[in-house]
């Protein structure tokens, strides 16, 4: 039986997204190829989803559709990549639509990013090399069956099932960045990964191509972390997903330690990903240098490790809670208390953190010191007797100083 899903078109669209999109099946119309809605957006659609991106699959060369388009209509070029045959377009509106030549994919390793040809294919060459069933569904915008739901692998009822499910038993092995995907559709949609899809999954985990890049990996973790729901992380280790970046990973996270440290500011919450990142690879060095770590990432995470291999902190040692954790950067501090739960990052936090000395070079000099690396020293001083306690005040910090001048 055929779908139709053009009340869901008129319903779920804005007003501004059908109109750049009838301009869009008229210029195909005239070049006489077809262009279908494709992926997510189908996807959403059948779930009654809200929109966000438009994807258009175009049975013909993207680019010449693309420039006639601007020159028939009013919008712009965003962005064009010849080698895949893409184009970004915005609309006089502001509505951008992306469009794609449909092509085909050879994976010629594990993880790599496959090589595209025979652009312009058939629609069903071309949903074969996406991720899940669920992914693969488009409408059809041109011709007399116009919204026509096309589904070449029954991602219609995986759909109304609740199922992820890939579209053949090497997807896995062609791209390993797709188990992670795959939990973000379970966790993102509540839905159930298919059993023989799961066993799949496990069959490429037992034996993970340690030579893999992880580039991919890193940003679809990225992505799943940015997901605010704490059950992400657990998924991963449940799944047994951790493998791909990670022989040693921390098996649980304390929820209460991560509410707790949010609250003094040492991280902003775009950066959460990457503290789930750490506690995967604090342990494991194996992934560590494929990983496309920033400086920023690399030093956070040997930071980090640095505090870890400290064993006794002592609650009462004022000079060496201060010394552990003053000027280490905001976020592995946060990092550390969230895997140790060690309480004297609390103390440094809300007493330490905030003890300065109050005196100056000049105030020095004034004094009659003559200016050498002795001031050094001298501040250290003033520091250890502050974090002791004593001296509040800048004038308290000039008569203890005093009695070193004599000497």
């Amino acid at each position: 039986m055929s779908v139709f899903l053009d009340k869901e078109y008129y319903n779920l669209l804005s007003d501004d997204s059908k109109f750049a999109l009838e301009q869009s099946i008229l210029i195909a119309e005239k070049l006489g190829i077809n262009i279908y809605l494709i992926g997510g957006i189908v996807r959403d659609f059948i779930m009654n989803n809200k929109i966000k991106d438009i994807d258009v699959a175009v049975q013909g060369d993207v680019v010449l559709f693309a420039k006639e388009l601007v020159e028939q209509t009013n919008c712009e070029i965003i962005n064009i990549q010849d080698k895949l045959r893409t184009a970004k377009v915005k609309f006089e509106s502001g509505v951008e639509i992306d469009f794609a030549s449909t092509r085909k994919e050879i994976y010629l390793s594990s993880g790599i990013l496959p090589q595209a040809c025979d652009f312009g294919c058939d629609l069903i060459d071309d949903v074969r090399r996406r991720d899940f069933t669920i992914n693969t569904l488009a409408l059809k915008l041109t011709g007399s069956d116009k919204f026509l739901l096309i589904d070449y692998f029954n991602g219609y009822q995986d759909i109304v099932n609740k199922k992820i499910r890939i579209l053949h038993e090497k997807s896995f092995v062609d791209d390993p960045s797709r188990i992670i995907r795959a939990i973000k559709f379970k966790i993102r949609f509540n839905f159930d990964i298919e059993e023989n899809t799961y066993v799949q999954m496990q069959q490429y985990l037992n034996n993970v191509d340690k030579k893999m890049p992880l580039e991919r990996i890193k940003s679809e973790l990225r992505q799943l972390f940015s997901i605010d729901n704490y059950n992400t992380y657990n998924e991963i280790i449940k799944s047994n997903a951790y493998k791909l970046i990670s022989d040693n990973p921390i098996r649980e996270i304390n929820i209460d330690r991560i509410n707790e440290i949010l609250s003094y500011d040492l991280y902003d919450k775009s950066e959460f990903w990457f503290i789930l990142i750490c506690c995967l690879i604090i342990n494991s060095d194996f992934a560590y240098s494929r990983l496309n770590m920033t400086a920023f990432e690399r030093k956070v995470l040997f930071e980090t490790k640095e505090l870890l291999s400290v064993h006794e902190i002592s609650i009462n040692d004022n000079e060496k809670i201060y010394k552990l954790f003053n000027n280490k950067i905001d976020l592995s501090i946060a990092l550390y208390y969230i895997i140790s739960g060690e309480k004297s990052v609390i103390k440094f936090l809300n007493v330490l953190k905030q003890i300065k000395v109050l005196i100056t070079g000049k105030d020095l000099i004034e004094l009659g010191f003559i200016p050498s690396a002795y001031f050094n020293e001298l501040f250290d001083k003033i520091l250890k007797e502050k974090l002791r306690g004593k001296l509040k005040t800048k004038e308290e910090e000039k008569k203890f100083i005093q009695k070193f001048l004599k000497k």
